[in-house]
């Protein structure tokens, strides 16, 4: 199932990368993958590249309205090596339209023959949401890789630690005892589902569109083209899906449906980042952050340097949380679009997705180095399971106590129920080991020998099914590719 050789955990720049801050989202949060995505300048190619496929698509269904040559021509300079970007925002500020200021630029630089066929049969809305589609697309494709790494890694970790004894809580008290891999697992397979609805967004949700200014196909029927065929054949050569009755744009519930897909990602590393502070704090002490990186926590606090500083990526993946679903609720209110089109919705997600994409990605990747250097304090985990003096056992007590097949004179499960409730209290207020006290108590040794009792009253042995859990998590996701 697993080879010898651990997943690294990918990183936000390599190592020879020289970071461009004015890129990043707050001049502080993104990964280079992301960066080279919606950087503006890309957010140009990614416009170009529309244009020159909506010549070739065309070209290859009407060879009469658009030569091959001509097609092939606008496909080969429709992009950044042979247009300065600097021109488009020139261009941009004279004529106050980005979509215009692209094609101007474009048409500079074509054969007279050429240039008549930009932007042929098409508005603005044609080039900016395939362009768009494209960007959530590639985005999509970079957070599956990113969160694939990530579930690797804790279901790696979930392995390491299959054998340390761990003590699970729940509403913050001692519940039952496992190991400490077996909470890895839980999130492993929150990952997974994550990864899951990506497949499903990435599938139906990426729409592109070529439909005119209201989704009618009006300037194709003027030119004699039948614009039902040419998108749906134009989104097939970009590789996205298409809505059959768009307005201007496709509607904002698929851009929404991507806006989730984010901030449920972000839910589930919120919870991941939660469970790894706590297992850091003074009074749990369980996890020891090991990356070779420190992390300076407070100039009047210098006694928390040992710790290797505040708990900062947890803190952000924290924020990050936060941050994206405060965007889905924008997104969701964006749905609330008049038809045919208005543009309240453009300026936000420009924002929204461009520094979404990059504080999530941020986040996975600092979250993935985090737990790929993570330790764990074995003998407090071990203590935090004594401590109990072995009282979370009692269930187990009970069930032996009222099944007939381990004794011959079963109690109900009432009265075994408050028995153990008696014995738990009282070995919990004497300090004096749950076993001890259950070795004493005529109801519990007139139905069960001391083997028995001594052996189902150990917590160090009480962790049901936890070890059988990990090898199912890893045998079903571990290495399973998302997107093929």
């Amino acid at each position: 199932m697993m080879n010898s050789n651990k997943t690294q955990p990918k990183l936000r720049f390599p190592e020879d990368c020289k970071v461009d801050t004015n890129k990043l989202t707050a001049s502080r949060y993104g990964t280079k993958d992301m960066i080279d995505i919606w950087d503006a300048e890309k957010t140009y190619e990614f416009s170009l590249k529309v244009q020159g496929q909506s010549a070739i698509t065309l070209s290859k269904l009407y060879p009469n309205i658009i030569s091959q040559d001509c097609a092939t021509e606008i496909f080969q300079k429709a992009n950044l090596n042979n247009i300065d970007t600097d021109r488009i925002r020139i261009l941009e500020e004279e004529k106050g339209h980005d979509i215009i200021a692209i094609n101007t630029a474009l048409e500079e630089i074509l054969s007279s023959n050429s240039k008549t066929h930009v932007n042929k049969a098409k508005t603005s809305a044609d080039t900016t949401q395939p362009a768009r589609a494209l960007q959530f697309k590639s985005s999509l494709e970079i957070i599956a890789d990113s969160v694939e790494n990530l579930r690797d890694i804790i279901i790696e970790k979930s392995i390491e630690w299959k054998d340390i004894p761990f003590m699970d809580v729940t509403h913050l008290y001692d519940a039952l005892p496992t190991v400490a891999g077996r909470p890895f697992s839980h999130y492993a397979e929150m990952l997974q589902s994550g990864l899951n609805l990506l497949k499903f967004v990435y599938d139906n949700s990426i729409k592109g569109k070529w439909a005119d200014a209201t989704g009618n196909h009006h300037s194709a029927t003027a030119l004699g083209i039948d614009g039902i065929r040419l998108q749906e054949q134009f989104c097939r050569d970009l590789g996205i899906s298409f809505m059959d009755a768009p307005a201007q744009i496709p509607g904002l519930e698929f851009e929404a449906d991507i806006a989730y897909l984010m901030s449920r990602f972000s839910e589930t590393i919120n919870n991941i980042a939660k469970f790894i502070a706590w297992g850091r704090s003074s009074d749990v002490d369980i996890f020891i952050n090991g990356a070779p990186k420190k992390q300076k926590a407070s100039s009047a606090m210098p006694h928390k340097d040992h710790k290797k500083g505040n708990p900062v990526i947890e803190e952000q993946d924290m924020s990050l949380r936060n941050y994206l679903m405060g965007n889905t609720m924008t997104a969701l209110a964006n749905c609330e679009l008049p038809y045919a089109r208005n543009l309240a919705a453009s300026a936000n997600s420009r924002i929204n997705f461009e520094d979404g994409f990059k504080f999530l990605d941020h986040g996975i990747r600092n979250l993935s180095y985090l737990i790929y250097y993570l330790l764990i304090n074995q003998e407090r985990s071990i203590e935090r399971i004594n401590r109990s003096y072995g009282i979370v056992t009692s269930q187990q007590v009970m069930t032996y106590l009222t099944d007939q097949r381990k004794t011959s004179k079963p109690m109900s499960r009432s009265e075994a129920h408050d028995l153990m409730g008696q014995l738990a209290t009282q070995s919990w207020n004497s300090k004096i080991n749950f076993t001890d006290i259950v070795l004493a108590n005529d109801k519990v040794t007139s139905r069960l020998d001391e083997q028995t009792i001594r052996s189902i009253t150990n917590p160090i042995n009480y962790i049901g099914e936890s070890k059988k859990i990990i090898d199912i998590i890893a045998s079903k996701y571990y290495k399973e590719k998302t997107l093929h």
